[in-house]
This record gives C-alpha cells, sequence and structure tokens, in this order.
C-alpha cells in the first residue's frame, strides 16, 4: 500500500527523542513515526539521515537503534535522496539566509526543500520556524495528517522508566 496524506521531512532528532523518550517532547516525535508506518503520511529522508540516526550512542543499544532505523525508515516508503551537487549548493544558500549553523542541518532543510515535503519537523536550533521555504513548512512535530485513535493512544503511555527503551521492554511492539 503506497502511503498518502502530506510529505514529511523529519529531523534526526526526531529519532533520537524516540530512542532517548526525551520527557515531554517523544510522544509527539513518536505519532509522527506511526503516522509514516500506517501510511497517514509520506516520509522523505536524505541518506544522511540514516548515517546520522545508525550512530546514536545513547541509553539504547545498537539491536535498538538498528530496529527504529528498519521500523521507521527502511520498512515504511520513504523517499530516499542522494547529497548531491545541487542539494549541497542549496543547503549552503539557506545555511548563510537562515543562518543555520549546522551542514547536517542545512542538508536535511535543503533536502525537503528540493523533493518539495510539505513539512519539515525538528527541533533543533537554528531552523525557521514558523516560515514556508519555498513550499516547506518548517515546524515542530505535530500532528498534520488526519488524527486517529493511536495519536491518542500515545498521549497514555507513561513516562519510561530509566532503561525502559534500551532493554526495549514496552509492551506493545508498536511502541518506542
Amino acid at each position: 500500500m503506497t502511503a498518502s496524506g502530506p510529505v514529511v521531512y523529519v529531523d534526526a532528532c526526531i529519532f533520537l527523542e524516540v530512542l532517548q523518550q526525551t520527557h515531554g517532547q517523544w510522544r509527539d516525535s513518536f505519532k509522527v513515526l506511526q503516522a509514516a508506518e500506517r501510511r497517514d503520511i509520506r516520509l522523505l529522508a536524505s541518506r544522511l539521515l540514516a548515517v546520522e540516526v545508525g550512530r546514536f550512542r545513547g541509553d539504547a543499544g545498537r539491536t535498538r537503534v538498528d530496529q527504529l532505523v528498519l521500523q521507521y525508515l527502511e520498512s515504511v516508503d520513504t523517499q530516499w535522496a542522494e547529497v548531491d551537487l545541487l542539494i549541497a549548493r542549496q543547503a549552503r544558500d539557506l545555511s548563510w539566509q537562515f543562518g543555520i549553523k549546522s551542514g547536517a542541518d542545512a542538508i536535511h532543510l535543503a533536502t525537503a526543500v528540493r523533493l518539495r515535503a510539505d513539512f519539515f519537523m525538528s527541533r533543533d536550533g537554528g531552523f525557521p520556524y514558523g516560515q514556508t521555504v519555498e513550499s516547506t513548512s518548517v515546524i515542530n512535530p505535530k500532528i498534520v495528517w488526519t488524527p486517529s485513535l493511536a495519536d491518542a493512544a500515545v498521549d497514555n503511555e507513561p513516562e519510561p522508566v530509566s532503561g525502559d527503551v534500551a532493554s526495549g521492554s514496552r509492551a506493545s511492539s508498536s511502541s518506542p
């Protein structure tokens, strides 16, 4: 089944929030990933994203990181983009235009803009939140699809106990 709905580029921090279950933030990020899995949105991603998420060195072990990458990047209908000269040039221009300090962040936004994502979602500093760059709205993670009961269920998830994420002990197979 092909994904429908808005086209969304999620920054690496969204995946890291789910891995770390960052207090007060991971739920909205998890909703976005679940929406991609349900095909309520279509994901765009730069190959750089897979490297950034795949090299995570936090509390979650490599098995858990690989599971997240497989589940939400490789198993859903993600449209991948290579970092090419056009994206690199656009990243440089966006970096100057918006004062984006991180080259990787500029690459992510440039990829989203180049591939005409409807939304670019991140929480990292330095992005022009609330603005539209060409046709791409830059926002924090939020529901941009038709909400479902699964979205509401995420709001009822308890805050993680230390070690939950690393051990993969969440009850539901779709839980972070």
